[in-house]
Formats: C-alpha cells, sequence, structure tokens
C-alpha cells in the first residue's frame, strides 16, 4: 500500500520556534519580559507560552532550551494547550530536556484534548505506524479523524489509506477519494498523486485519465517524485494527454532525480531501447544499478538479465541469481521466475528442484501465469511428484485468462490420471484456449470432435484450420488430407 504522509510525517516539526540566526548578544532582561514573567507567575498561560518561545528561538534574551521547557510546561500546566504541544516535541527530540516518548505522549494527549490538531496528527501517525509506539489502529483511527477535522492534511492522507485498506473501517474506496482530495486541497501533494492513481484506475471516482494527469502534475511540481514517474508513465502511454517519449523521458529524469526507483527504471529503458533519446546501454545500464538500489523490482530484474548475459558487465549466473531474488522481492515476478528457472536447471546455482518449485508458486501467487505454469509442468512431469499442485496451477492461470493453462489443464480432464476423465470439460477448456490464441488446443479440439459420432465430425476441421492458421503443422496436415479427399 501506499504511503500516504510524507516522509517527515510523525516528526514534531516547532518551526514557528525556529532560533534565529546568530547575531549581536542579546541585550539586558527587557521591562517587557519582567512583566510577562510576572503575568506567567499568576496564571496567564499566554505569557507563559509567549517567554517559552522567546527563550527557544533567542528573541529578546538569550536562548535557554531550560528555560523554554520550564515555561512550556508552565503554559501547559495553566491550560495553554500549544505549551503542552511544543513541550512534547522537545521530549520527542530530547532537545533541552530528556528524549521521553512516554512524556511526550502524554503531552501530545492533552495538546489534542485542548483543540490543537497538531497533537492529535502526531498522536495518529504515532500509533499508526508503530514505529514508537506499539501498534494501535483503533487509536490511530481515532486521532487521525480528529486531526483531518481539524484541519490536518497529512492525517486527512494517512487516513485515505486505512478507508483503501479496510484498517479498522470498512474498505471505502470512495470515502478514501473523498480524505485524498482533502488532503491534496490542503497541499498534501503525495496525496494529490494518490488521488490521481484513484482516477485513472476508477478507484471510488469515475475513471477520469485527464484529471489523473493534473494531480499527477501537481504533485510532480510540488515535489513529489512518484508525481512524475506516474505523469511520465501517461506520457509514455499516452493516457490521458498526447504521447510523449521527449516529455516522458524528462518527467522520468525528474523523478529519478528524486529517488524514484520506478521512474529510473522507466528511464533505463528509455536508454537500452532509443525511446525519445539515442540508445545508450552504459546509461541503461548505471539506471538500472540506481533504480535496484532505490527498491525498484523492475530495476533489480532488469539488471539480472543483462549479468546473466553478460551485456555491459562479465558474465555471472550466482550475482544475476542474487538480482532476480531482490527483484522477486520487490514485486517482480518475473525475478522469481527467472531465478526458479536457474535452480531448476542447476545454471550459476546448485539444482534444487525445490527451490525452483517454491520460486515458481511464489510467482504465480503474486499474478504471474508464467510462474503458474512453470509450477505446474515441474509438478506435472513427476519432477517434485504432486500432480495435483499441477491441477491447481494449471487452474490458476487458466482463470487469469492463459491460454497454455486452460491446455494443460484440459490435457489433464482429458488424460484422467488426476481427476476423473471428463471430455467435455477437457472440450471447454480446448475451447477457450483455442479462442486465445492456443494453436495446440484447436488441434485437441478438432482430434475430440473428429472422434465423434458423424454429425459432429463436421465441426472438426474448422478447428483444425484454426490450428493450421496459428502456426500448428497437424492442422495443416488434417486440412490437406481432407482436401485430398474431396
Amino acid at each position: 500500500m501506499w504511503n500516504a504522509v510524507g516522509p517527515a510525517a510523525g516528526v514534531l516539526f516547532l518551526t514557528f520556534l525556529a532560533p534565529q540566526a546568530a547575531k549581536s548578544p542579546p541585550p539586558a532582561e527587557s521591562s517587557e519580559t519582567a512583566l510577562a514573567k510576572k503575568s506567567c507567575d499568576k496564571g496567564n498561560g499566554a505569557d507563559c507560552l509567549k517567554l517559552g518561545s522567546s527563550y527557544y528561538r533567542g528573541e529578546g534574551v538569550a536562548r535557554d532550551l531550560a528555560k523554554a521547557a520550564s515555561f512550556f510546561k508552565k503554559a501547559c500546566e495553566h491550560n495553554e494547550s500549544q505549551g503542552c504541544l511544543s513541550l512534547a516535541g522537545m521530549h520527542r527530540s530530547g532537545e533541552g530536556v530528556s528524549k521521553d516518548l512516554t512524556r511526550a505522549v502524554a503531552l501530545l494527549e492533552r495538546a489534542c484534548e485542548g483543540g490543537q490538531a497538531e497533537g492529535c496528527s502526531q498522536l495518529g501517525l504515532l500509533y499508526h505506524s508503530g514505529k514508537e509506539v506499539p501498534k494501535d489502529l483503533s487509536r490511530a483511527l481515532d486521532f487521525l479523524q480528529r486531526a483531518c477535522q481539524g484541519g490536518i492534511a497529512r492525517s486527512c492522507g494517512t487516513l485515505a489509506s486505512m478507508y483503501e485498506d479496510g484498517l479498522r473501517v470498512p474498505k471505502d474506496p470512495a470515502r478514501a477519494a473523498e480524505l485524498l482530495k482533502k488532503a491534496c486541497d490542503g497541499a498534501e501533494t503525495e496525496s494529490c498523486a494518490h488521488l490521481g492513481l484513484a482516477y485513472r484506475d476508477g478507484a471510488g471516482v469515475a475513471k477520469d485519465p485527464s484529471r489523473a494527469v493534473a494531480l499527477f502534475g501537481q504533485a510532480c511540481e510540488g515535489g513529489v517524485a512518484s508525481g512524475c514517474f506516474e505523469l511520465g508513465l501517461a506520457h509514455e502511454s499516452g493516457q490521458g494527454v498526447a504521447k510523449d517519449a521527449s516529455r516522458a523521458l524528462a518527467l522520468f529524469t525528474k523523478g529519478c532525480d528524486g529517488n524514484e526507483g520506478r521512474a529510473c527504471h522507466r528511464l533505463a529503458l528509455l536508454y537500452r531501447d532509443g525511446v525519445g533519446t539515442a540508445k545508450d546501454p552504459t546509461r541503461a545500464l548505471a539506471l538500472f544499478k540506481k533504480a535496484c538500489e532505490r527498491g525498484s523490482g523492475g530495476g533489480c530484474y532488469e539488471l539480472g538479465v543483462v549479468t546473466a548475459a553478460g551485456r555491459g558487465v562479465p558474465p555471472n549466473l550466482a550475482e544475476a541469481a542474487s538480482l532476480y531474488r531482490q527483484g522477486c522481492t520487490n514485486g517482480d515476478m518475473r525475478g522469481c521466475v527467472d531465478m526458479g528457472d536457474l535452480f531448476a536447471g542447476g545454471g550459476g546455482v546448485a539444482k534444487d528442484l525445490g527451490r525452483a518449485a517454491a520460486l515458481f508458486k511464489e510467482a504465480c501467487d503474486g499474478g504471474s501465469v508464467v510462474g503458474c505454469l512453470r509450477f505446474g509442468a515441474l509438478y506435472e512431469n513427476g519432477d517434485v511428484g504432486d500432480v495435483d499442485k499441477a491441477l491447481s496451477a494449471y487452474r490458476q492461470a487458466c482463470d487469469a485468462g492463459s491460454a497454455p493453462g486452460c491446455f494443460n489443464l484440459g490435457r489433464l480432464y482429458l488424460r484422467g490420471a488426476v481427476v476423473p476423465r471428463d471430455t467435455a470439460q477437457a472440450a471447454a477448456l480446448f475451447k477457450k484456449s483455442c479462442t486465445g490464441g492456443g494453436a495446440a488446443a484447436c488441434y485437441e479440439l478438432g482430434l475430440l470432435y473428429d472422434a465423434g459420432p458423424a454429425l459432429e465430425r463436421e465441426r472438426a476441421m474448422p478447428f483444425f484450420k484454426q490450428a493450421c492458421g496459428l502456426g500448428d503443422q497437424r492442422g495443416c496436415q488434417k486440412v490437406k488430407r481432407a482436401s485430398r479427399q474431396e
């Protein structure tokens, strides 16, 4: 799932208290400061807060973080919730006081209860991430809702992710889109990029590629590298905007410079293939490396391919296997498949059919029909020894629209070794495969009709002709024989 908040989210920034640049020593305590101290001592929380800010920034007084913390504490005790928020930030960072997360959380809760939406936001993000406190999505939901209602845009973005994933709330893409819009309107530009994805894919909103492009552009201009990447994809494909390879190249460059690994990967492909620019294999190789280093599964996979083939680097199958594994881990199922092939054949690694099967299964579960087919073949051939698993893998591939998957599943029903023989089911699967361009399935379907009753045999020839047209010479031979007999 996407990260709905920027990299600095969850950290309290006292930007309003940032110390000023070095200057001449401050004057002696002014009468105004003395009066503020007396007022603070009498319980005026606003003056306590003002003093805390002055000592934190070194304005009108010598900068003194201990005194700043003391006055923030008094402000908080006098129900000035901004003082609680400021002191919480100091305890989180350990600036001028002991680093004490427990104390910081208590202060944030007091700030939130006192109407500081920023305090609610910080608490929501803490409980959502679980990095500094035990993860508690129920509490996160409560605090994030209060913060979002209070106008904290990044909290709306994180709340959107909870509705998208169904975390402690029912999945609700429409509600997620509403929250993303609120965050985007509040200048949370990363949420603009995610709202663009919703419009591109029609998730919770009507599909609108042009609106998606505008949002990606807004995010990119706001410094969100993923927005530049998505806008680059739109220009590359012509989805919602005029197709423009040169513009895509520029946007991928900007995204890659912003450490978006996927942008580096797409940029590498353009340089490799000479699209929108002159071919530059050396530049492509460097970009594949950069993409992989930045978490792009596609970058790791492509780097593994060139490493295995020795294009621009010395050939090294063991290193290629490691890169395939990285690609697989980072979501590119081609890496799982190719690494499985290495283990199945013993190329660059010790032959290990069990490892190969596990990798093919991982790819299959990750949506790779090639992975399903490899997994099925390994089990069907008896190399690992469980034909039932072959049946399941082929069915998974067929359900995903794979013509070879439907054909292989049809063969198993026709053979009747794993499941009861069922020629009707086999014929249905062969027809599905044939319709999807499976030449062998067209031929097998023709054979089934040819072996049936006389009235059925007439239905065989169209399938033999279709098989022939798709390149199956057995189908062509059937057509030739029929022609000679006429």
